[in-house]
């Protein structure tokens, strides 16, 4: 099946009184190519170069105690644990199966529970702190693991927690009866092994194995049977929906595209000689997907879990039959003996040797066999790095009260301090690591941990808090008995800041750290910020910006370093690490591990674009950037823009909202709208037809037909399909055995190709004598997000909240929805590029009109009325127009224009305008997909606006085209991008540029009227009777055409103006080959003076030629030359990208006469300067650098979009000179978002580029700028 069904037909110009769609059907094939429309994102390769996670498990005996030690229950505080706070259970079997089981809901006030078990009490009573850390991880033990049911199991605790003080302390309750099924006044609880006893008094001498009187009341197993029928759909954030119904789930299940999971943890050896970690899960994925040795998405035969949720018992069939990340996190200690004494620094430095490429140190295996406690030891080690710009973070857990870690490389240290003397530390000296093949210098971990101290102790680096207690870390001993170092700290610092791997330089380690607070009280003090935890995520994970080393100096917003503590500080003066956690309470456990993956997974960003709520930077300013994951979800965040005096301007990493999430969560009936088309079976172009309810009762026979992938199928079913698309979930596979259709994750689909527009009030410019009702009207309208996504429709968010005001789905899409619904869906765009929106005279009344195409979904264009977007109905939805109307619409890419242009004269010849939709043709016209022209031709549409919805198109009447013969010696596709307009002052059209596939550059005259349209009265007239000619034909230097795919620019050159624009292409698979001899792409600025000549070749441009220079950008050389038409003169000027792969094919950004672009470049090298972009900033007139005398920086975070441009602030200089002007600066940043998975963590700064400064007068002009900055950021993760 093609990709759109269509009807075979050529339009035929002499029957202008038909729709084009009704004319003869054409059969014969295109002698020009096609463009074939990649259906997945051609970057997205660079996106499977995930982050590897690393837990290092420094868990201990007290790290089992009680989640909650308090001794007093509060009924309105809610308890977070296995037991679900908001409802109460019955317990169900004997003493060795029994589990409890939901049996209702809890008082939502108070949580009580009449004779029964309050889920809330239970979790106070008997949750362990280990129990918090499996839950948001992965959900949770399971001890009762099935396709239907699924029960989990608090940790199994240490015989000795019977009424410990310390660890597991009794509880007590006088409440009873509204808690539990018991009535005695007092209630005691008490724990140990896997059980809870529950008594009415106490007894001396009770212990685990006799518990005596204290188990009087009842002896329970502490299991539980969660995200089942009573809870799953209320309980999401631990229920997860699978294939046959809903599991309990953790970061890891949540993340397991997005993250490659690994743990090291101890050995079951509490021996004070035990020297640190042992890897018990190698680096992998842990889900259904891994990625091949080409990084392409392929299946994991070492999943650990199946399609139904089940955790896999042997995922890497070891000998001990039980294998696994999230079975070792899950099952450790359920025999109920933990080490003792935990040596965190040693077992940190294993996991970085690890990622180091290297094998374990002997000491840490030897004789691992007798300490295994059932899992395995992995003791010869597979490099785990995949690419070498590949992230790394290790999850540190463990407590300050550390022991015995001293045995690291360049440890000196032997003893320690005991009553003042020294006593032996249990671990000999070691040299530093001078293996060369490892390490450029030797790695001595006192040097690096006394670097910590220089750091922290002195302020003369910067720090405005020094302690000096801690000015010999180096030499000083930690923890509750002295035993321990700072050594983490050290490693910390050291993995971070250096590249300790010389084959992959830029390689690093970011660290968090989570105090588990042993004994503590959930509070900051001396004693943490004292501690090797806090100083290794201090030290080891702060972002540096500037390359420095020093997490108190950063780049400030002039360029220049300053003291500052944003590269650490997880917000302004809390004196706290933003990667390091303190989980004193069990919710603080949880959200620090939500907030770590939150920090280290990120959705790939896309080379759309991006939208702001305001480019001047002010307290409410939002940036909306949009994405997608693997599983095809969507993404479209909201994040505060702020200016900070000292480091400019800050993208915060937290979400406002996200769209996805919203729309997903939503329980309020949704505002979906489609066009029905009228008076046709087959849905055959008319144009005539109404906007309608995206609803069964709505459609007519052909998009009902449509939803049906058999036609045998039956209505029944089809409804089902459209249910399913509007959002409903009860027949997605996971529900049950009757759900058949493809499982969503988020009920946004993905966002690759289509950029957010930004909507508030009407623009404030328009000076036409009937628009001030309008924008009065209109001026406190909901502000809206608009976008396309790839689930069949263009969505409308409130950009306060992210809540979905409407979504329409195009009728143009219909015929491939069904595919959205298989669960084997094969990804395929659908409404998938950037609307335009602006406000138009639509007939007698003013509209803020949306236009847009569908990229490659679909070949046409749709319009909508979004005047006030919270009010969009049926009547809103103005037309569709697609190549079933005329056969020379394609697939387009780009936004359209809404565009203001001269229509005629009334009876007292004045001028009328009227406001049309603008394009190019776009891609793939000559496909022969039943509504195509083989002979291809570039188009420019002008379509009205104001067609009423029942009448059909007519050329001529309701829309115009301007055609330009393809040229069919070129043998290449061909297709007209989107025009760049010229504009007078009062918004009339008078002008356009556009270009081609085929390399031509096209200007088309608008200033005549409808009568002129066409390609006699609106090409200049360029001499020998050919009105076909282009303005120029960008061809390389061997003669090949290069092809144009993004909007011109143009600025203001003496007597004309200069055309800016790029060539390449990067919309099909083939432009990813990076092989062979391929066309050398180019820069060109065009003088267009308005006269009768066109620009022959690039022998009337002057040449600019670029070196690249020892740090990649380039250097960039050019001769003087008079810029004109006559001989001796120039038509502007070019350079060639040097590379064979560099290309421009994301917008370019014009700005007081200089243009700022991002090129593209593809390899097979996913991480090097092959597969990213180059950042350039030129001189519109000359193509030379606009500052100094080199531009084109290379990327480090890979593929970029277009640059954006915020003004941070404006100087006016209040002394007027001598001719009554005043000096006005603006201050700009200009932000890179991309696309990439690969470069470092940190946000890559370059230096600030001071820009000529220059007078302006007070009456307005464009003041020139100041101080600009350029920031890439690889997406909203990643920015700071």
């Amino acid at each position: 099946m093609s990709r759109i069904r269509k009807f075979l037909f050529a339009a035929m110009a002499a029957l202008l009184s038909l729709p084009a769609g009704a004319l003869l059907a054409a059969t014969e094939q295109s002698s020009l190519a096609t463009v074939k429309i990649a259906q997945a994102p051609l970057y997205g390769r660079n996106q499977n170069i995930h982050p590897n996670l690393l837990l290092t498990l420094s868990v201990e005996f007290p790290t089992v105690g009680a989640a909650y030690r308090s001794g007093t229950y509060s009924p309105a505080t809610e308890y977070i644990g296995y037991f679900n706070p908001l409802k109460c259970y019955n317990y169900s079997g004997g003493d060795s199966n029994g589990y409890f089981v939901i049996a209702g809901d809890a008082n939502t006030a108070d949580h009580t529970c009449a004779g029964q078990f309050s889920g809330n009490f239970m979790n106070w009573a008997t949750a362990s702190a280990i129990d918090m850390l499996r839950y948001a991880l992965t959900g949770g033990d399971r001890v009762v693991d099935t396709a239907t049911q699924t029960i989990l199991q608090r940790a199994v605790l240490q015989d000795s927690f019977f009424n410990s003080s310390s660890y597991f302390p009794r509880k007590t309750y006088d409440k009873a009866s509204s808690v539990t099924p018991f009535t005695s006044r007092t209630l005691y609880i008490t724990s140990c092994g896997n059980k809870v006893f529950f008594g009415d008094s106490t007894e001396s001498g009770a212990s685990c194995a006799s518990p005596g009187k204290y188990k009087n009341q009842g002896t329970y197993l502490v299991r539980v049977q969660v995200c089942d029928a009573s809870e799953a759909k209320s309980r999401t954030d631990l229920c997860k929906l699978y294939r046959t119904g809903y599991k309990p789930a953790g970061e890891m299940q949540r993340n397991a595209d997005k993250v490659r999971f690994g743990a090291f943890g101890y050995l079951n050896d509490s021996a004070n000689t035990r020297y640190g970690g042992v890897l018990r899960a190698p680096l992998k994925y842990v889900g259904p997907n891994t990625v091949d040795s080409n990084f392409n998405q392929a299946s994991n035969l070492r999943r650990e879990w199946d399609d139904d949720g089940v955790f896999i018992q042997n995922p890497e069939s070891a000998s001990e039959n039980i294998s696994g990340v999230i079975n070792y996190l899950n099952q450790f200690g359920r025999s109920g003996a933990y080490k003792s004494l935990d040596p965190v620094g040693e077992l940190y430095y294993e996991s970085i040797r690890y990622l180091q490429g290297r094998q374990p140190t002997p000491e840490a295996i030897d004789n691992a066999s007798a300490y295994k406690d059932g899992f395995p030891v992995y003791t010869q080690w597979t490099d785990p790095i995949l690419a070498s710009c590949q992230k790394n973070y290790v999850l540190a857990i463990a407590d300050i009260n550390t022991h015995w870690d001293r045995y690291i490389p360049g440890n000196g240290r032997t003893t320690y301090l005991s009553g003042g003397k020294p006593v032996s530390a249990n671990d000999p000296a070691r040299p530093a690591d001078a293996m060369s093949k490892f390490s450029k210098y030797s790695f001595d971990v006192m040097t690096w941990t006394q670097a910590v101290a220089d750091l922290e102790s002195s302020g003369t680096s910067g720090n405005s808090r020094p302690d000096a207690s801690l000015a010999n870390l180096a030499g000083a001993d930690t923890g509750s008995s002295g035993h321990g170092t700072y050594y983490m700290a050290g490693v910390a610092y050291w993995a971070h800041t250096y590249g300790f791997r010389p084959d992959m330089p830029e390689l690093r380690v970011t660290t968090f750290s989570i105090d588990v607070n042993e004994n503590g009280n959930g509070s900051v003090g001396d004693e943490q910020r004292r501690s090797q935890m806090y100083l290794a995520a201090k030290y080891g994970g702060f972002d540096d910006q500037n390359g420095d080393g020093n997490p108190f100096r950063t780049k400030g917003a002039s360029g220049t370093t300053v003291t500052s503590n944003a590269e650490w500080e997880s917000s302004g003066g809390s004196n706290v690490p933003a990667n390091w956690f303190l989980a004193g309470q069990p919710a603080a456990m949880i959200a620090s591990i939500k907030k770590v993956f939150a920090q280290i997974v990120n959705a790939a960003g896309t080379l759309s674009g991006v939208a702001l709520t305001s480019s001047q930077v002010a307290s409410d300013t939002l940036l909306f950037t949009p994405g997608f994951d693997q599983r095809w979800n969507g993404r479209l965040s909201a994040l505060a823009v702020t200016n900070d005096p000292n480091t400019g301007v800050q993208i915060s990493n937290t979400e406002t909202w996200e769209a996805g999430k919203v729309l997903t969560a939503r329980t309020a009936a949704r505002n979906l709208l489609t066009w029905v088309p009228s008076g046709t079976v087959d849905n055959a172009g008319t144009g005539a037809g109404a906007g309608a309810t995206f609803e069964w009762k709505s459609l007519n026979a052909a998009q009902k037909a449509a939803l049906k992938i058999v036609p045998t199928e039956t209505d029944t079913v089809a409804q089902s399909r459209l249910s399913y698309l509007r959002g409903e979930r009860s027949q997605e596979q996971a529900t049950g055995s009757t759900g058949t259709m493809r499982l969503r994750d988020s009920l946004l689909g993905d966002i690759v190709n289509s950029g957010p527009v930004y909507m508030a009030a009407p623009s404030g410019t328009i000076a036409e004598s009937d628009y001030t009702t309008f924008y009065k009207a209109h001026s406190r309208r909901t502000a809206a997000v608009f976008i396309g996504a790839n689930d069949g429709m263009l969505h409308a968010f409130n950009a306060a909240n992210g809540s979905e005001l409407f979504a329409y789905v195009p009728n143009a899409v219909f015929a491939n929805l069904t595919q959205l619904t298989s669960p084997s869906y094969i990804h395929r765009p659908y409404v998938d590029a950037t609307p335009a929106v602006a406000e138009a005279r639509v007939g007698n009344a003013w509209q803020t009109v949306l236009v847009s195409g569908m990229g490659g979904g679909a070949q046409g264009l749709f319009a909508l009325n979004v005047s006030d977007p919270a009010s969009v109905g049926t009547g809103n939805v103005l037309w569709e127009f697609t190549d079933k109307d005329d056969a020379d619409m394609g697939n387009v890419m780009s936004p359209p224009q809404i565009v203001k242009l001269f229509a005629g004269k009334d009876s007292d010849n004045k001028p009328v305008y009227k406001w049309f939709a603008m394009t190019g043709n776009g891609l793939n016209a000559n496909d022969a997909d039943g509504a195509s022209n083989p002979a291809a031709p570039s188009v420019l549409f002008i379509v009205a606006l104001d067609k009423p919805a029942g009448t059909p198109w007519q050329l001529g009447v309701n829309y115009w085209k301007i055609s330009m013969a393809a040229d069919a010696t070129a043998s290449i596709a061909n297709g007209l991008s989107s025009p760049a307009l010229v504009r007078l002052t009062d918004g009339q059209t008078v002008a356009a540029y556009a270009g081609d596939l085929q390399g031509r550059l096209w200007k088309f005259i608008l200033n005549g009227g409808p009568s002129t349209w066409n390609a006699a009265g609106a090409l200049p007239y360029y001499g020998g009777g050919n009105y076909g000619r282009p303005l120029f034909q960008a061809r390389d230097a061997s003669g090949k055409p290069q092809p144009i795919t993004v909007q011109p620019k143009w600025v203001y050159a003496p007597g004309g103006y200069m055309v800016v624009f790029g060539t390449g292409k990067y919309l099909e698979p083939a432009d990813t080959i990076t092989t062979g001899t391929l066309t050398r792409n180019a820069m060109y600025g065009i003088y267009d003076a308005g006269g009768s000549q066109s620009i022959a070749d690039r022998s009337m441009l002057n040449p600019v030629t670029l070196t690249r220079n020892s740090k990649g950008a380039y250097e960039y050389s050019s001769r003087s030359y008079s810029l004109g038409s006559k001989t001796g003169q120039k038509a502007g000027w070019y350079f060639d990208f040097p590379g064979n792969g560099e290309r421009q094919v994301t917008a370019l950004v014009p700005a007081y006469g200089k243009i700022w672009f991002n090129s593209l470049m593809t390899g097979d090298d996913l991480c090097g300067a092959s597969s990213n972009s180059g950042r350039y900033q030129i001189n519109a007139l000359t193509g030379m650098p606009a500052t100094g005398t080199s531009t084109g920086d290379p990327s480090t975070f890979g593929i970029l979009g277009a640059p954006v441009l915020i003004q941070t602030r404006t100087t006016v200089d209040p002394q007027r000179n001598a001719v009554g002007q005043i000096t006005t600066l603006k201050f700009i940043d200009v932000f890179s978002f991309g696309a990439s998975g690969g470069g470092r963590s940190a946000d890559a700064s370059l230096s600030s580029r001071p820009l000529v400064s220059g007078n302006t007068a007070t009456d307005g002009g464009h003041p020139t700028t100041g101080r600009l900055g350029w920031r890439e950021i690889r997406n909203f993760g990643a920015a700071k």
